[in-house]
């Protein structure tokens, strides 16, 4: 069975829902046909002409970025200016891109989770939370002989779901009345007679970014011809999603020894430091990429130190005079991890396509 880009989109919307991107972001579909065949991915953070001519060159047909190709609006694209370029030999080739940017930042398992994992944190919640998932209550009544096939699939795309536990249905007896018509083909019974059947009323929670599949997987499997079910919305709170992640070391470690497991965990040899610790640190937040300075309240309440990219120089400033400590690693040492994530994510998804990092990437910035 050939993968198209669709099953590709398909899953990268579960993972990372586009729902969950930034106001501004332009996330998802950049270049290419949902049909299109896919036979061969490559992750990147930035779509840039190295990374487009390794395209090329190892036949790939997709390219799966963290930053969005195409961020703010174009007037026109020509090959003198290099986005233009860029883009020009993406089609020609016929190579799509997809962008998960900000909901990939803030989704679960997504790059900000990675990284406190990367640091070895544990305990790992959020820093500030930042959309709430809405959840739906799915009601169908099936045949007794079928309910543990339908319960089945629609936990297998997501139903049932509650803090660590998988698989919460509820399930009540009764007795069911239909009368098939001209032109149906019942399960049970016969046309023309109303038929008594006793059924199962399974009902179970499902979050909104799941409820399309499970619905779907839910009338696959169901033996009825015409499946009777009810879906509600509940008046309750769902996962949280959130700017960056906080968590905690195996055990408190010095300033300095903490500087040079962030160089070693991230494989850098530079970075910026701004503020000390004098006491031992245990308590880490990060937030991957530029940082949002709207934060450094929370940050001195929440943690001991914080690892990021991109702080200004104001910000910087203002960081000094709350007595915070940052570390900024950069930018792109932050988020590099993005690459070598989606590749174990997707490998284990589409084992029966190729899906590779690249290597042409690099920090713009050098140290001299």
């Amino acid at each position: 069975m050939s993968i198209r880009f669709k099953d590709i989109i398909k899953f990268m919307e579960i993972y990372a829902p586009s729902n969950l991107a930034e106001d501004y972001d332009n996330v998802g579909l950049i270049i290419g046909g949902r049909d299109n065949e896919i036979k061969r991915i490559m992750v990147c953070l930035d779509v840039t002409t190295k990374v487009v001519d390794k395209a090329v060159e190892k036949s790939i047909n997709l390219i799966i970025s963290h930053h969005p190709l195409i961020f703010k609006g174009l007037k026109r694209i020509n090959e003198d200016d290099i986005k233009g370029e860029i883009i020009h030999k993406l089609i020609k080739n016929n190579i799509g891109v997809y962008c998960a940017h900000t909901n990939l930042d803030v989704a679960d398992g997504g790059i900000n989770e990675y990284l406190a994992k990367t640091l070895e944190l544990s305990d790992i919640k959020n820093l500030k939370n930042y959309k709430t998932e809405s959840l739906y209550k799915v009601v169908v009544f099936v045949p007794e002989e079928s309910v543990d096939l339908v319960r089945q699939s629609m936990s297998s795309k997501g139903a049932g779901w509650i803090g660590n536990y998988s698989d919460c249905t509820f399930m009540t007896k009764g007795t069911g009345t239909f009368n098939p018509l001209e032109g149906s083909n019942p399960y049970i019974g016969s046309k023309h007679k109303l038929e008594h059947v006793e059924e199962i009323r399974l009902e179970t929670i499902v979050p909104k970014n799941k409820l399309n599949g499970v619905i779907n997987a839910m009338i696959k499997a169901h033996p009825y011809e015409e499946v009777a079910y009810d879906v509600y919305q509940l008046n309750m709170d769902g996962k949280s999603y959130g700017f960056g992640k906080i968590g905690m070391l195996k055990e408190p470690i010095s300033f300095h020894d903490f500087i040079k497991s962030v160089k070693e965990k991230l494989d850098i040899k530079n970075l910026r430091v701004i503020g000390r610790v004098e006491k031992d640190i245990e308590k880490v937040a990060v937030f991957c990429g530029s940082y949002d300075e709207g934060l450094n309240h929370m940050v001195k309440s929440k943690a001991d130190i914080l690892v990021t990219g991109d702080v200004k120089y104001h910000n910087a400033m203002d960081m000094v005079q709350m007595e915070m400590c940052v570390i900024d690693a950069g930018h792109f040492n932050t988020e590099k991890i993005v690459v070598p994530m989606l590749v174990d994510v997707l490998s284990k998804e589409f084992s029966q396509i190729d899906i590779m990092s690249n290597n042409v990437e690099e920090d713009p910035f050098k140290i001299y």
